[in-house]
């Protein structure tokens, strides 16, 4: 099967000037899209901005034979995920991609420890910096109706301790990719997100020693076996016309991708609380499921087995 090509197509990537999306950008350009390179700069925290994030890889995307312009905007604001996606209508006239990819690392707190302002600080930037592009890139891409979005999410929205703002922002990103999907099917627009593992700036010298430790890797392996680099193919699949889903979450690091999903068990009718227990293994047994890709199809599962399609965990 031939290299996935975009040629003449536009894509904005959020947080591109280093690690991950720095990846997804040159991986773009080199096989034919124009990009919007948006990096605010400045450390993990998205502190002490400064603009030559951005322009270095415009620059190595331009050396390589690549099309590319910087974007130095805080997709915090509104005016911000305004400004990025008006910088890519205004050079190339047209948007066909985003990847939500910008990103601050959290403090490490617990529910009693986070204050508002970390709260604050963090939500601005994973998920109202995700809507705040959306919302600009919308109108174009329902207007010409094509479009694809990917939301980078994160495994610690499965659950992770001392991540609490960044997980929880990042879990919301998978419920607005769900909606979106819904909302933009009717335009052509496919909305997926994905989960990444990858040695970065964020994970380095806080995730990767863990993993190390806890997958009895030697020191450093984390880094060989999840470059950055080994996930842009897949976030690529996910920004190509080709994409054969919409609404889907999906792990992707060192080299694999696979679908994750939200299943819903065949589960027990009762009107006591004591007879749910008393049939706790068929509430709580994933032998035999439905998958719920969106409200309908949960919904419906209420109704009984007749209204829907049950699988056994090793059909799926």
């Amino acid at each position: 099967m031939g290299t996935l090509r975009f040629d003449g197509q536009v894509c904005v990537i959020t947080g591109a000037g280093n690690g991950l999306g720095r990846c997804y950008a040159v991986y773009l350009a080199a096989h034919g899209a124009k990009v919007v390179v948006n990096d605010l700069g400045g450390d993990r925290r998205g502190e002490g901005p400064i603009s030559s994030a951005a322009q270095r890889v415009v620059d190595e995307i331009v050396a390589a034979g690549g099309e590319a312009i910087a974007n130095t905007n805080s997709v915090a604001s509104v005016e911000g995920g305004a400004g990025i996606v008006a910088d890519a209508i205004n050079t190339w006239g047209r948007l066909d991609v985003v990847v939500n990819n910008a990103g601050v690392t959290p403090n490490g707190e617990t529910i009693d420890q986070a204050s508002r302002d970390e709260w604050n600080r963090v939500v601005d930037v994973h998920l109202h910096g995700s809507v705040n592009v959306l919302r600009a890139a919308w109108p174009y891409m329902r207007n010409a109706g094509y479009g694809r979005i990917v939301n980078v999410s994160s495994s610690s929205a499965l659950g992770m301790p001392f991540v609490l703002t960044y997980g929880t922002a990042k879990a919301a990103l998978v419920g607005l990719t769900r909606i979106l999907a819904v909302e933009g099917e009717p335009s052509g627009i496919r909305v997926n997100a994905v989960m990444p593992t990858a040695a970065t700036r964020m994970t380095d010298s806080d995730f990767a020693p863990v993993y190390e430790s806890m997958y009895q890797l030697r020191p450093g392996e984390f880094a060989e076996r999840f470059p950055p680099e080994a996930v842009a193919p897949g976030v690529a699949l996910l920004c190509h016309e080709s994409v054969p889903c919409s609404g889907e979450t999906f792990a992707l690091g060192g080299g694999r991708m696979a679908r994750l999903f939200i299943g819903a068990t065949q589960g027990v009718h009762a009107e006591d609380p004591a007879d749910y227990l008393a049939e706790w293994a068929q509430v709580f047994s994933p032998d035999r499921f439905t998958v719920a890709t969106d409200t309908w199809v949960n919904e419906a599962a209420h109704l009984g087995a007749d209204r829907v399609t049950w699988r056994s965990s090793l059909e799926e």
